[in-house]
């Protein structure tokens, strides 16, 4: 087992627990939900209503107040209500800066990937986002690069981790490793942390939080491949991006997250999961509330700006929300057609044309930014390891689009 720890956010409050993360494995969610009647409750007769505005900030309409047709999903409603163990835990629909459309589901509830026990999702719960994680941590590079803490995305990786300089020793391709090739995982590190669970010591994750140096074990991996060449989706991207933002900047990633970001747009309870006491899981499993997910959405379908603030520069979000590298079939899991810094990009779904970006985790977990509708779309959910009944593409062209058309 790994020893991690988690920081938590609680109306501002931080904390440090004890924490344990689990092997992979599948029957990690064999929770014999039939043994004990955890089965999806039928919603037949589904009936649509406005969210609530609850004083979070976000001020809510009706689908038809923002010129939505609420027949495709009510359609939507009845499908996931057929549909057994469909492990949808919410989804939520923001259109012109309003909350349209928000339903949460039962489902198994997981933290770091430990079942808690408990069954059933709403608007309070914070979710694990895993690899939506990685746009987080983008967003949070792109504000130090705001704020001058770093120069821009072409400066040297190795020029901040100078304790570590023996290690270019004879190396061209680690002198020439950037910030953007961490951004567009073209980083060409040698890197495994799937082939071998992660309680098997060659699993480079658990190698490296075993590691007395961490940073040091990624920096220490042969580079293969020559950087900004090609794309290789690796979470020692992300992990090596979360500490050069604390290196400049003198805070922990959690802490400037807070700081600069968080704060900003009115979210007050997420935990991040710590490495050890100075590094954070940049790469993953943060968690969140879905309607804070669409917070952050939000803020970039804004250009960065939030009630008439800027919190991130526009240049940041145009940049880093375009395409970089474009994905050729097999490159992604599902169906992508780019890939950005930290975000992932569709030029269609199901055949039908949709331009938006997406910040994606295990287990059905997605915040869409589909700027054409002035649109965010938030799902969250558990099928960590089957594929999901419904998928997104399809709720998105069969069931979303149809009720903005």
């Amino acid at each position: 087992m790994l020893n991690i720890t988690t920081a938590c956010r609680r109306a501002g409050s931080t904390i440090i627990l004890p924490l344990l993360i689990i092997s992979l494995l599948g029957t990690v969610l064999s929770c014999e939900k039939e043994k004990k009647g955890l089965t999806q409750p039928s919603v037949e007769g589904y009936s649509y209503t406005i969210p609530e505005q609850t004083g979070d900030g976000w001020q809510t309409d009706s689908l038809t107040g923002v010129g939505m047709d609420p027949a495709p999903l009510i359609e939507l409603m009845d499908r996931l209500a057929g549909t057994e163990d469909h492990e949808v835990h919410s989804l939520l629909i923001v259109k012109d800066g309003k909350l349209v459309f928000e339903e949460y589901f039962p489902g198994e509830k997981f933290k770091n990937l430990q079942f808690t026990g408990e069954w059933g999702f709403d608007r309070d719960d914070t979710h694990n986002m895993c690899s939506v994680t990685k746009s987080i941590t983008s967003a949070l590079v792109g504000i130090a690069i705001d704020r001058g803490l770093i120069g821009s995305v072409e400066e040297k990786v190795f020029d901040f981790f100078p304790e570590n300089a023996d290690l270019m020793a004879g190396d061209s391709l680690k002198a020439d490793l950037t910030i953007e090739d961490l951004l567009t995982m073209r980083s060409g590190i040698d890197w495994d942390d799937q082939t071998y669970p992660n309680d098997d010591p060659r699993n480079d994750f658990r190698a490296m939080v075993n590691a007395r140096n961490p940073m040091r074990y990624i920096l220490f991996k042969d580079i293969l491949i020559t950087p900004g060449t090609v794309f290789e989706y690796r979470n020692c991207n992300s992990i090596l991006l979360g500490d050069i933002v604390r290196r400049v900047s003198g805070e922990r990633l959690d802490e400037f997250s807070e700081d600069f970001l968080f704060s900003k747009i009115g979210v007050d309870d997420y935990e991040w999961q710590l490495l050890n006491s100075d590094v954070v899981c940049a790469h993953g499993d943060i968690q969140l509330r879905p309607r804070d997910m669409a917070k952050f959405g939000l803020l970039f379908l804004n250009g960065g700006s939030w009630n008439g603030t800027q919190v991130i520069s526009p240049e940041w979000v145009e940049l880093s929300t375009g395409e970089h590298v474009r994905l050729d079939a097999g490159m992604a899991g599902r169906g992508e057609d780019g890939y950005a810094y930290h975000w992932w990009c569709w030029d269609d779904i199901c055949g039908v044309e949709f331009q938006a970006y997406m910040a994606q985790g295990w287990g059905e977990q997605w915040i869409v930014v589909w700027p054409q509708a002035n649109m965010v779309i938030v799902t969250t959910g558990g099928n960590y390891y089957s594929g999901p009944p419904v998928l997104i593409q399809v709720m998105l062209a069969d069931y979303i689009l149809p009720a903005v058309e």
